[in-house]
């Protein structure tokens, strides 16, 4: 049983549980750990198909997941990293997949549009040097601009913009991922081993064609979709899934059935 959870910082609806990924983050790590489940990196996830266990990915990489942040209706939040490190007493080998975009220029179009709802500085890049210094946290590939509605232009030829499946070509490939991943591991000084779809949209030409072929060579082990099921054996490494947190779950009961069925399947 391998199964990949997805969160998202800026899941900000309420204040609860059920209505912020925050807090429903602190409360799956302490149900994981109350039922000795595993909560691994993806690389000891990924290495022995035999292993049960859960691995932890955030999306987006947006200021919240590094430093405390002040909300304008919700006030002070902790961080995604504050709440990795008191669950790390409990579960030893946590280590997260954030999944950042890399484009300064996308991110601060995304922050002002963004302001009013989320607060200041969203998308700053501040916090990427301390969360990968802190063990609790690796910076991975979530593409160039995510090829986002709210830019007036993207990196596909075309400005085609709002889905990931339009990025059917060499030349958008390397501009969203390739570049993408230039640009993260000069930052880090670690290069990128993960790609997660924007949207989750897996483009065919990426999965069975560009992705195979320049991957391995840009330092990529393994791309995500968000299909919501368990990781099999037999799965193809370039789109495999996750589940996403709001969307697949929100209660212990409901993360509880997604494992049992895992379980069942013999996933």
């Amino acid at each position: 049983m391998r199964l990949v959870l997805t969160y998202h910082a800026t899941r900000l609806q309420r204040l609860t549980r059920e209505g912020c990924d925050l807090l429903s983050l602190h409360a799956d790590l302490d149900w994981l750990a109350d039922q000795g489940i595993a909560v691994l990196p993806l690389d000891d996830l990924l290495a022995d198909p035999s292993i049960e266990g859960v691995a932890i990915t955030l999306d987006d990489g947006t200021r919240i997941d590094g430093w405390p942040h002040l909300h304008p209706a919700m006030g002070l939040l902790p961080s995604m990293l504050q709440i990795l490190q008191h669950a790390k007493r409990r579960l030893p080998r946590l280590c997260v997949s954030n999944f950042v975009i890399a484009s300064p220029q996308a991110r601060d179009v995304l922050a002002t549009h963004l302001v009013a709802e989320l607060g200041q500085s969203l998308m700053d890049a501040d916090w990427w040097s301390t969360a990968q210094a802190s063990g609790l946290m690796q910076l991975e590939n979530h593409s160039w601009d995510h090829n986002h509605p709210l830019l007036p232009s993207s990196v596909q030829r075309e400005n085609k913009r709002g889905n990931f499946l339009v990025i059917d070509s060499a030349e958008d490939a390397e501009a969203e991922i390739a570049v993408a991943s230039d640009v993260i591991g000069h930052a880090l000084g670690r290069r990128p081993r993960y790609f997660a779809y924007p949207f989750g949209d897996v483009s065919p030409y990426l999965r069975d064609i560009w992705l195979p072929d320049r991957g391995p060579a840009i330092g990529l082990h393994a791309a995500f979709s968000t299909e919501p099921r368990a990781i099999r054996r037999d799965d193809d490494r370039w789109a495999l899934p996750r589940f996403v947190c709001g969307r697949d779950w929100c209660t212990d009961a409901q993360l509880a059935a997604i494992i049992d069925q895992a379980r069942r399947l013999g996933a």
